[in-house]
């Protein structure tokens, strides 16, 4: 009797044993064998194309790129803002190594990643995890005639608890300060320097268009952007260029114009002043072509009428001189600091004056190309996304 009754409890425990595996195959089903997946997942190696690689090493950081390229970080609802912040700030480290962006980056030259999910396994663990294999599609693009000059692709793998977290833990392996990617970004600037010199005439006519549109702060930054290693086309444009900063600048004439009043108006005695550089960096900023110059030609005599006579010679002979060497730097001749210290602060004042207006041009060519609502640009760097399937968040 025992012993029939410690054969059926034997038996009842191997018909439970293999329902219990029989049950976790199905609960798998979506997935690869959960071993299989742990195993694929076990590296924290980087791998670029289809090897892996170290994400230290040796990079040689000896050329720098000279021409701005502008980040675009598309929004992919299904990584999550952290994700995608991550991503952004994974990216952005690789570019700073010889390159930089920000305001002062073209607006018509675009650098950015389009995500891809490659394979998705779900584990049968308690809870269960998402392991998933990512593409990243690094890209520099042009905007305007909508070609993509150089990509740099790269794998990697994450697990975590949903798709975001998975995608966090994996691209936190990864890095792209490497010279593979070093390379890339150096090949694709190489790439925009030929496009310069092929299409110069294309890029001369579209700052004309915008110009004519009396829009001077884009005609000039489309100019500046061109690099001096395009070098034909660097020596012939700036003649325009130096045109449309200075129609820039007659629109600015009555700030210019306002300044020059507030340095000259900061004494009571002007006499006892001195000669007032500053107010005459403004007053020499003032084209004869600007609508505010005969206000400021105004502004500058009623002035001199205040000093008298011993300081009227004494300022006069001061001006022959800043003249001079405001000469030196509207003609680009070089000088010693200390011997000319007035053309050096103008020449400092017209370059600030210079970066605020491609910093305002640049931000109007952005309001104008909409890189978020191109259509081109959402389907480029989310085509081929199964996880995403083509759609891009561009709230």
């Amino acid at each position: 009797m025992m012993k029939t009754l410690k054969n059926i409890t034997f038996a009842t425990f191997i018909i439970l044993f293999f329902a219990a595996c029989s049950e976790a195959e199905e609960k798998s089903t979506t997935s690869k064998p959960a071993s299989k997946t742990e195993d694929a997942f076990a590296t924290g190696a980087v791998t670029e194309g289809s090897r892996e690689v170290e994400s230290s090493g040796a990079i040689d950081l000896s050329e720098k790129m000279t021409i701005k390229l502008t980040p675009f970080t598309p929004e992919y609802k299904e990584l999550g803002a952290s994700g995608s912040k991550l991503m952004k700030d994974r990216l952005n480290a690789g570019i700073t190594k010889i390159g930089y962006g920000g305001e002062g980056s073209n607006p018509r030259f675009v650098v950015g990643p389009s995500v891809s999910l490659i394979t998705q396994d779900i584990t049968a663990t308690a809870p269960p995890k998402y392991a998933n294999t990512y593409e990243i599609n690094v890209m520099v693009v042009d905007v305007v005639d909508e070609t993509v000059f150089n990509s740099y692709k790269t794998e990697f793998k994450g697990v975590g608890d949903s798709p975001e977290k998975a995608f966090i833990s994996g691209i936190r392996n990864i890095s792209f300060e490497n010279q593979k990617f070093i390379d890339f970004l150096l090949d694709s600037e190489r790439k925009i320097i030929e496009y310069f010199e092929a299409n110069c005439s294309t890029l001369m006519s579209e700052a004309e268009a915008e110009a004519g549109m009396r829009n001077y702060e884009n005609a000039f930054t489309i100019l500046k952007t061109v690099p001096k290693e395009a070098a034909d086309c660097f020596t012939a444009i700036q003649t325009k260029k130096t045109e449309y900063f200075q129609a820039s600048l007659n629109d600015l004439c009555n700030e210019l114009l306002a300044k020059m009043r507030a340095e000259l108006g900061q004494y009571n005695d002007p006499s006892a002043s001195g000669f007032n550089a500053e107010a005459m960096h403004y007053y020499s900023m003032i084209d004869s072509k600007s609508e505010c110059f005969e206000d400021a030609q105004k502004e500058y005599a009623q002035y001199l009428k205040k000093l008298n006579p011993t300081a009227k010679r004494d300022w006069e002979q001061k001006m022959q001189v800043y003249k001079d060497e405001i000469a030196m730097v509207k003609a680009d001749k070089e000088f010693v600091r200390e011997e000319a210290q007035q053309a050096y602060d103008y020449k400092v004042k017209m370059a600030e004056l210079e970066a605020k207006t491609q910093i305002e041009g640049n931000q109007k060519l952005l309001a104008k190309y909409k890189h978020d609502e191109s259509p081109w640009l959402i389907r480029l760097f989310s085509s081929g996304s199964k996880l995403f399937k083509g759609e891009m968040n561009t709230d």
